[in-house]
């Protein structure tokens, strides 16, 4: 029988999860979460988030670095 392969996790990307439990980027993930609804509940708008989306990736590189 053939013996399962471990499935390989990407170290990267244990520690970006693990620094978006940090309080710098919860807020910043809030943040952005907000602005998504916001955009999401207008049929109308110029509004794309990309400043609370920059502030979340960059508190999370912050982080990871």
């Amino acid at each position: 029988p053939q013996e399962e392969e471990e499935e390989l996790v990407d170290p990267l990307t244990t520690l970006r999860e693990q620094c978006e439990q940090m309080e710098k980027c919860v807020k910043a993930r809030e943040r952005l979460e907000l602005c998504d609804a916001r955009v999401a509940s207008r049929s109308e708008t110029e509004e794309q988030c990309t400043e609370e989306l920059f502030d979340f990736l960059h508190a999370r590189d912050h982080c990871v670095s």
